[in-house]
């Protein structure tokens, strides 16, 4: 499964009716946020990602997605790496591919995710999957430059739009 909008799907909005998204905040996550916090009488709510987005990345392609340049890519995993720690789940990646979001408009992305989610009262994301990075940096400059490019962007976006620096790194 990839990503297909910044915005939540009916599964997560107020009365959601499946194939049918509504623009109003007050029928999106921000109602189920405050629910959260005023129940549970919690300071802080995060959600989690993965740092390509979702699981299988960014749909290339998808209406309102176009602008992050996304392409399908195969990851490549080290023969060491598949014999000591098969995954269940870099199987499926490999199989059904990841869509990547353009490194040079990966700060772009980020910041609209988490200023979407920060407006929703969301207070921080725990991200995930980084070592996906590794299997895909081909035709990026390599590992250490796609993943340094990732971090980057990723760290200015929870800057920008989690005041208390909301981020927990997996």
């Amino acid at each position: 499964m990839a990503l297909t909008h910044i915005k939540e799907n009916h599964k997560f909005q107020k009365n959601g009716r499946e194939g049918h998204r509504e623009d109003d905040p007050a029928k999106g996550l921000a109602h189920i946020v405050n629910e959260i916090k005023g129940k549970h009488e919690l300071k802080y709510v995060y959600v989690w990602h993965a740092i390509t987005g979702y699981w299988g990345g960014v749909r290339p392609g998808v209406a309102g997605m176009e602008h992050y340049e996304s392409k399908m890519q195969q990851p490549v995993s080290s023969p060491g790496v598949r014999k000591n720690e098969p995954c269940d789940a870099l199987d499926s990646i490999t199989t059904n591919g990841l869509g990547l979001v353009n490194p040079e408009k990966v700060f772009s992305f980020y910041n609209e995710l988490h200023s979407y989610l920060a407006s929703a009262g969301i207070d921080g994301v725990k991200v995930d999957v980084q070592n996906i990075l590794e299997t895909l940096a081909a035709g990026h400059g390599g590992r250490v430059l796609l993943a340094r490019k990732y971090q980057q962007a990723l760290e200015a976006s929870v800057a920008r739009n989690f005041p208390d620096n909301g981020i927990i790194y997996a």
